[in-house]
């Protein structure tokens, strides 16, 4: 009697073996058995110029250290009556390449929201308004010589004038500095995306993911001219500071 329940309770033991080693295959078989479920849909929408200005933002340099003028020249602090002028790096890459750029004599008398220098690039003229009042004391040699060099260093080597104004504490309160500066560029990046259409987006980026060089003709190719001075608020609907 005690070998046949040893026997039993061996038998029962292999079976217990047995279901235990084919339950991974039934489970194996179960997953492939069962119909696949299709993954939901996911709507894919193009987003519009606006939406993706915040990523052209970051593309343009505002230095906190400098005074900005709407028409996108810049103005840099040198001493009490004096100052250095310059172009807005938005301004050189919304431009393009320069074929030259047109500078005041020294001596010239300059005033604020008009036009002081001149732009020659792809055989059109755009003009460029002046930040401040005052007197123009030097003009950049380098830039008289090469264009080049604004568009590689709009900030530093590539400063066009150095003016003397009796007016520039009036003159500093109607141009933009730190945040608010960033702001107003933030504004003009919003502006620049909401008149390209979802197509041209390809168009404004090199491999890499840096801008090319003249948005405006991305804009517009045969009208790009129009395009840079509406920016630079030398237009005829332009609003001059």
């Amino acid at each position: 009697m005690g070998h046949d329940l040893i026997t039993i309770y061996w038998l029962k033991a292999v079976e217990y073996l047995l279901a235990v080693s084919y339950l991974p295959l039934f489970l194996l078989f179960w997953k492939f058995a069962r119909p696949l479920r299709e993954a939901p849909a996911v709507a894919v929408a193009t987003a519009p110029g606006w939406a993706w200005a915040d990523q052209l933002a970051g593309f343009f340099q505002v230095p906190a250290d400098l005074f900005f003028h709407p028409g996108h020249a810049w103005v840099r602090l040198e001493g009490d009556d004096m100052v250095t002028v310059g172009m807005s790096d938005f301004a050189q890459k919304l431009v393009g390449p320069l074929g030259r750029v047109q500078l005041p004599a020294v001596g010239a008398q300059l005033v604020q929201g008009a036009p002081a220098l001149t732009l020659d690039a792809g055989g059109a003229a755009v003009s460029m308004l002046s930040p401040v009042d005052g007197e123009v004391v030097a003009v950049n040699p380098a830039v008289a010589a090469a264009s080049d060099v604004v568009k590689e260093s709009p900030y530093a080597d590539g400063w066009l004038l150095k003016v003397r104004s009796a007016k520039l504490a009036a003159n500093l309160k109607n141009l933009l500095s730190g945040s608010l500066a960033r702001r107003w560029m933030d504004g003009v990046c919003e502006t620049l995306g909401a008149q390209m259409a979802p197509a041209e987006l390809g168009r404004v980026y090199l491999d890499g993911g840096h801008l090319v060089d003249g948005l405006a003709r991305s804009l517009s190719h045969e009208h790009w001219d129009q395009v840079a001075r509406r920016f630079f608020l030398t237009d005829e609907g332009g609003r001059h500071a």
